[in-house]
């Protein structure tokens, strides 16, 4: 079959269209045909080596995964050849950038009908971070107040909708191109970052109490504002408070310690019952993933690139060329 492969850790440009054996479904795993694959700034970190240690090379990446059973393995129940289905993969597991990939059929769900196979594809990976920061870790309430710093992106973009449906305030945070599109997700508020003071702007539209929840997905100066906006006893989830700015960060923590903060540090799970409830919310209309753009596999190198810029709006999908 053909596979986006990395030849070792490095640049955009070890990724190489090759050729390899198909993978077969173990006992209790599905296999997929892929018809699109969902693209996350994990898959650019790893190419470049963050967990690379035992990794096999050539490696291809890429776990977010929409498609159709084409087999099922030993004791598989609940899913048959046909079958629409998407998921998101281990991080340790061989990734996607394939025409076929296998995975636990207990970490897949049936796709929603109201999704196209890239719509689907970006909502695994995201979709499971976004609910299970705010729902799980922060047991976000409704009528609460959360501020979603990095509201634009494919992570942020759905943490906006589910906190919306979940009934709560939400303000959020990004550049000034992306303010009408936050807005038009389900916040309340939008504080465009490159022209006003977060510091600032959390206190005025709180009437100076803070937010209940604070959830950070660009790290550095970004946790520092989560932790600053939080009224005392909040919750902040993060998942990079170092990646920048490591003084302020380690200022901003101790600072938190004086408020009493709960903080939560997390990196996402793959969870077959979250794969369940996200298409769920799909099919009612409340969740609607953001495609950024949808390219073939030989342009994957490029949306590296794209990527590892943090800017962009929703996500970007290859598309395998299996019709919907």
């Amino acid at each position: 079959m053909k596979a986006l492969a990395a030849r070792a850790p490095g640049g955009p440009e070890t990724l190489e269209l090759v050729d390899v054996d198909a993978p077969a479904p173990a006992p209790g795993e599905i296999l997929v045909k892929v018809a699109a694959c969902g693209l996350n700034p994990v898959d650019y970190k790893i190419r470049m080596g963050y967990f690379s240690e035992g990794r096999r090379y050539p490696a291809v990446y890429g776990w977010d995964v929409a498609g159709v059973v084409d087999r099922a393995g030993e004791g598989v129940t609940g899913f048959a050849p046909g079958d629409r289905v998407f998921y998101f993969a281990p991080l340790g597991a061989p990734g996607a950038y394939a025409e076929y990939h296998t995975v636990a059929a207990s970490l897949a769900a049936p796709m929603s009908s109201a999704l196209s196979f890239a719509e689907a594809a970006p909502l695994p990976l995201a979709g499971n971070t976004a609910y299970q920061a705010l729902l799980r870790r922060a047991d976000l309430k409704p009528e609460e107040t959360v501020l979603i710093i990095g509201a634009a992106g494919g992570v942020g973009s759905l943490a906006v909708q589910l906190a919306a449906w979940r009934g709560a305030r939400v303000i959020g945070v990004c550049s000034t191109g992306n303010m009408e599109y936050v807005s038009s997700l389900g916040a309340s508020e939008v504080i465009d970052y490159t022209a006003r003071d977060v510091n600032a702007e959390v206190p005025r539209l709180t009437g100076g109490v803070g937010v209940d929840v604070a959830f950070d997905l660009v790290g550095g100066a970004g946790f520092s504002q989560a932790a600053a906006a939080l009224r005392p006893h909040g919750r902040l989830v993060f998942l990079n408070a170092f990646t920048r700015d490591y003084d302020k960060a380690m200022a901003a923590v101790n600072a938190a310690r004086l408020k009493n903060l709960d903080l939560h540090c997390m990196i996402v799970q793959p969870e077959g019952g979250v794969m369940r409830a996200l298409a769920r919310l799909a099919e009612r209309g409340f969740l609607k993933p953001q495609v950024d753009r949808v390219i073939p596999l030989t342009g994957v190198a490029e949306a590296h690139r794209r990527l590892e810029t943090m800017h962009g709006r929703g996500k970007i999908v290859i598309d395998m060329g299996l019709p919907c």
